[in-house]
């Protein structure tokens, strides 16, 4: 199999980027680590989802946050020193040195919340749609600044121009979207009251306050500007903490909210790892928004109950394809190595497992080789699938495929780095991939999928529903009507037929899983729901001294309540005369 690998340089821009941001730097001179600090903020870290920060108190790395003083450049394969004062952010693909961003205290963490909560409150009270014209400004202003946020994200992710440019594509579609709808969905609607007369009844939907975000490295742009932007529009403040693996594309989130000229303080950033993710539930923001794994979602979780601060949380997946027999096999091989191999697997959607009907197995995985050993790996220029970004998350990959190799799996492509030094992991099809195999028990997190062979559909749908994640999955058939059918029987937040990754596109679809992968929803109108709380106005005229049901009970209050029971036991026609029998007869018992 050919495994090109480009040789291709970073660009120009950013080459004069990473000389800039070596050279020291005075405190006010611009720049992205003095962005970072400008910004008034303290960034906590994000949460162990593979693409997250990881359990609190320790980095995705595995080393604690006691803090290792920077000796130079780690030689590739190595975690980069932590810190407790500072973070010090490397090139995944060259481990040279993007920039230093101060870890902010504590007590500017509190801070952050205290002042957003005082900006939100002219914010909140602003019509929906008059929110939804500023927030246009916004829009316009990431377009403007298009290329400095690409070259922020592939600075610290590694990831191909073309993903990085994917990122603020997919902001911006969320904005234009929401700009169109929100006024709609969060206007207030008005309800029946039923068999209460002369009265009017509405629910309106209310911004809940402060939005605490915390976010991840592995879409660092898209995961901490949504969930802003999204709280924004439903009249919130946010306080959003990245990853501490991409403080520098969090950053400039509050920067381009200013330079759009919206409220001073409304999104504010802070600094730092998981011990600023804890100070900032601990500052008692209004709803914690947390991108993470499981057990990040649990300890979070755990942490906000006592301060019954509600949660929302997308904890990661396993997503599982299913090819059907009569499947357009080549569209299905390329459609799934998109949906395996984008941002080299570091995706929550990513594809993972393949289920495949036995009788088109090997033509199959032919199809779905011949597609993978084309792609072109590297760490700039044209290619396809670049580097993992971190150390940590490329050792799990290579224990899950031996995990594999050892239960029985072949390796048809890939399987190994690029270079041993490198942490390019080369595109992999695993098949026979058995029960039990870590490859397909746990979440991998990067450019692997294993192909399992099926009998029947039934036999696939026991193994995609028989794990504990359910965030998305892939049909693969020609009959449509049989797709949608499966599609419902699937454990999944979202099912796509014939394709893969493309619903993100879709910025009117929620987001989100059931079981481990969590149950919020971000993203089309559930996402502002998620930010917005009920608030039910009951109005009355007020006309009479007192309504029959109120005290003193009697006679009167008996009968209206017996003859709206007989008209729920009836219904209809009979219904109504049983109630116009019960109130005008006699009392009954």
């Amino acid at each position: 199999m050919s495994r090109a690998m480009s040789e291709a340089g970073d660009s120009p821009v950013m080459d004069e980027e990473m000389a800039r941001l070596r050279r020291p730097r005075s405190a006010g001179e611009p720049g992205l680590a003095t962005g970072a600090a400008a910004s008034g903020s303290a960034t906590a870290k994000a949460a162990p989802h593979p693409g997250e920060a990881s359990e609190p108190g320790e980095s995705d790395s595995g080393e604690s946050e006691s803090g290792v003083p920077d000796s130079g450049a780690p030689e590739l394969g190595e975690p980069t020193p932590a810190s407790p004062t500072e973070l010090r952010i490397r090139r995944p693909a060259d481990r040279g040195l993007v920039g230093v961003v101060p870890v902010d205290p504590v007590a500017v963490v509190e801070a952050s919340v205290l002042r957003a909560r005082a900006a939100q409150a002219a914010w909140g009270a602003l019509p929906a749609r008059e929110r939804s014209r500023r927030m246009g400004d916004l829009r316009r202003e990431i377009g403007r600044r298009t290329d400095e946020i690409a070259d922020r994200i592939i600075a610290e992710t590694g990831k191909p121009e073309d993903e990085a440019l994917v990122e603020v594509l997919m902001v911006l579609d969320l904005l234009r979207h929401y700009q169109r709808t929100a006024g709609k969905v969060l206007a207030p609607r008005r309800v029946r009251t039923g068999w209460f007369p002369g009265g009017s009844a509405r629910i309106h939907l209310e911004p809940v306050g402060v939005v605490a975000v915390l976010s991840a490295w592995n879409y660092p742009f898209i995961l901490s500007m949504e969930p802003v932007i999204t709280a924004l529009f439903a009249g919130n403040a946010a306080v959003l903490k990245p990853s501490e693996h991409t403080p520098f594309t969090g950053a400039i989130v509050p920067e381009l909210c200013e330079a759009a000229g919206l409220p001073e303080d409304l999104v504010l950033v802070v600094q730092g790892a998981a011990a600023t993710g804890r100070a900032l539930v601990a500052a008692r923001p209004d709803h914690v928004h947390l991108v993470g794994g499981p057990e990040t979602g649990r300890a979070v979780l755990a942490q906000a109950a006592p301060l019954l601060i509600p949660v929302s949380v997308e904890l990661g997946g396993k997503d599982p394809a299913l090819v059907l027999a009569d499947a357009n096999l080549d569209r299905a091989a390329r459609g799934i190595a998109f949906g395996a191999f984008f941002n080299a697997g570091q995706t929550c959607v990513s594809t993972e497992r393949v289920y495949v009907e036995a009788p088109v197995y090997e033509t199959f995985l032919r199809s779905l080789v011949r597609v993978t050993s084309e792609l072109r790996v590297g760490s700039g220029g044209n290619v396809e699938v670049g580097p993992m970004a971190l150390d940590a998350q490329l050792r799990i990959v290579e224990a899950q495929v031996e995990d594999a190799v050892a239960r029985g799996a072949r390796v048809l492509c890939g399987g190994e780095r690029a270079d041993p030094a490198s942490n390019i992991f080369l595109p992999t099809v695993l098949a026979d991939v058995p029960e039990g195999a870590r490859v397909l028990t746990e979440e991998t997190f990067g450019p692997v999928v294993a192909v399992v062979p099926v009998e029947d559909v039934e036999e696939a749908v026991v193994r995609i529903n028989g794990h504990p994640m359910g965030l998305y999955a892939s049909i693969w058939t020609r009959d449509l009507a049989r797709g949608r059918a499966l599609a419902h029987r699937l454990r999944a937040g979202g099912v796509s037929i014939n394709d893969t990754l493309s619903h993100w596109a879709v910025p009117g679809l929620p987001m989100g899983g059931v079981g481990e992968s969590g149950w919020s929803r971000t993203r089309g109108h559930e996402g502002l729901l998620t930010f917005s709380r009920s608030r039910s106005i009951l109005v009355r005229r007020g006309r009479g001294r007192r309504e029959l049901w109120w005290f003193p009970y009697g006679p009167g209050s008996r009968k209206l309540t017996r003859a709206l029971l007989g008209w729920h036991r009836h219904r209809g026609v009979r219904g109504l005369v049983a109630m116009v029998v019960r109130l005008f007869s006699r009392e009954l018992r």
